[in-house]
């Protein structure tokens, strides 16, 4: 008689997670809000000086148009079906979410410091904050489905904001202008919304566009004078909200009018525990970076004060020449003005020549109705720079309440030391920026930095700075010839600026 084998009891199946139990648009939720909290966590003090830059008129205020349309066509691409092939594999988006957050650390702990004197210029703060959203979106959602939105990640990158202030300055720099840059941001997002063919994405963004400009050029007959953040907002999301939802309902004519009318997939990555604590543990270490302090003399308040036109020379000098540049107002916006004088002493003083010649000095001030403006483009950015390495600024007291910055310059090519003393003021509705240069070479033929608006030279300067690091650019060993000429001028010039009017606090 043979004997029967025992058959062994099933094994038991291992709990299914309680998330997996979820549907899938609440697991979705649940992911996107972690992801979200832990970028307002990250990038606090990033977000607070947006805010606060905003309020004060920066052309920055744009950046907040790119989530409003990164959303809008993402709503589009997810109305698609799905294209991506069912594989899926953890270790792939683990690594390349690794790589990713290891980037955004690097750009907002180093790259940050290297550019603090071009901070408000780059924000590469939201750069970084770009690269943590979307490396935590890979390793929270999988690679696949972060590729199938290629184009929305693509399309938010114009948080980024130097390609938008360049596209301004192109344009003209006004209020117009501003609003123009941004439509090229709404053209983009309305086309990746309703792009489900090349032609239907052309047809959008060109309809875009037209709304967009339809709606800027009758802000700008009927309110001319309205605030820069409302030119950026208005007509960019007017026309992406207005034509999106037009194609909509065409393409939906006498079907069922649902925003999301397919099937919602399961999400492709179900086990993401592993992942939670990664992203946390990066966005603690981000959370941590200080934002640079912009290198900039402090300013002065003062009351009936007009700024805009040429400055008086102080006692014991006279204007000998004098040049206005209108391309500044690219730059500092419609009414700006940059007016370069040059200023000779009546008299030579042997302290600051051996031959008792008269010393000349130049004065360039710049006048703006956008003192924030100053914060993003720098003095350094209205000369060619290229060839040049800037020290470290001494405080120097101009009276009157009043601080300027005193700086040494060598330039290599030419073979020169100058030394510029800046300082800002300004009243409620307007600002002034004031450097005053003297040349180590006495001669009346000495060149002194021409003011030519060198962004082109700059962005050179940018990618010698991010290879080579501040080294470059940086007087190591400032020679101050000159300082004491310059602040006994420069106390004069204040001096004879505030003779009808004094600062307040």
């Amino acid at each position: 008689m043979t004997a029967t084998a025992a058959i062994p009891p099933p094994l038991a199946e291992p709990p299914t997670p309680w998330l997996h139990l979820l549907r899938p648009v609440y697991r979705l939720v649940l992911r996107w809000a972690y992801i979200a909290a832990l970028t307002l966590f990250a990038f606090h003090r990033s977000l607070a000086s947006l805010v606060e830059s905003t309020r004060a008129g920066s052309l920055n205020g744009f950046v907040w148009v790119v989530p409003i349309a990164g959303i809008m066509a993402a709503i589009g691409v997810a109305r698609r079906e799905r294209t991506e092939l069912p594989i899926h594999d953890r270790q792939t988006d683990i690594i390349v979410g690794i790589m990713g957050l290891g980037v955004a650390l690097m750009v907002h702990g180093v790259l940050l410091q290297r550019y603090a004197g071009y901070f408000h210029l780059l924000r590469l703060d939201l750069m970084a904050m770009w690269l943590f959203v979307t490396s935590a979106s890979v390793v929270l959602f999988g690679l696949r489905p972060v590729i199938r939105f290629a184009w929305v990640w693509a399309l938010l990158l114009a948080v980024f904001p130097l390609p938008y202030q360049i596209a301004v300055i192109l344009f003209g720099g006004s209020r117009v202008a501003a609003g123009g840059a941004v439509l090229i941001i709404a053209a983009a997002a309305t086309a990746i919304s309703v792009g489900r063919t090349w032609s239907r994405a052309v047809v959008g963004a060109a309809l875009s566009w037209a709304v967009g400009l339809a709606v800027l050029l009758a802000m700008a007959v009927l309110t001319p004078d309205g605030p820069v953040f409302v030119f950026q907002v208005v007509p960019a999301t007017t026309s992406v909200a207005l034509v999106g939802m037009t194609l909509f309902l065409y393409a939906r004519r006498g079907a069922p009018k649902r925003v999301l009318d397919r099937k919602l997939e399961p999400l492709a990555a179900k086990d993401v525990w592993s992942g939670l604590p990664l992203v946390l543990a990066v966005a603690i270490a981000l959370s941590l970076v200080t934002l640079p302090q912009t290198i900039s003399p402090p300013t002065t308040w003062v009351s009936q004060m007009t700024f805009g036109r040429s400055l008086q020379a102080p006692v014991g000098w006279h204007v000998s020449e004098e040049t206005e540049y209108d391309w500044v107002r690219r730059l500092y916006g419609q009414h700006a003005t940059l007016i370069r004088q040059h200023m000779v002493a009546d008299t030579g003083n042997p302290k600051w020549d051996k031959f008792s010649r008269p010393r000349t000095v130049i004065v360039d001030s710049t006048n703006t109705l956008q003192p924030f403006s100053f914060a993003v483009y720098p003095s350094t950015l209205l000369y060619d720079t290229a060839s040049s390495r800037l020290s470290d600024p001494n405080l120097v007291d101009l009276g009157h309440g009043l601080t300027g910055y005193m700086y040494s310059v060598i330039d290599d090519r030419l073979l020169v030391t100058w030394n510029l003393l800046v300082f800002h003021w300004r009243n409620r509705g307007s600002a002034q920026r004031v450097l005053i240069g003297a040349v180590d070479n006495h001669e009346p033929d000495a060149p002194f930095p021409e003011p030519n608006g060198a962004l082109w030279p700059t962005l050179g300067t940018m990618f010698t700075v991010l290879f080579r690091g501040n080294v470059v650019t940086t007087n190591r060993e400032p020679e101050f010839k000159d300082a004491e000429m310059l602040t006994q001028f420069g106390r004069g010039l204040v001096t004879a600026q505030l003779r009808d009017a004094e600062p307040v606090a």
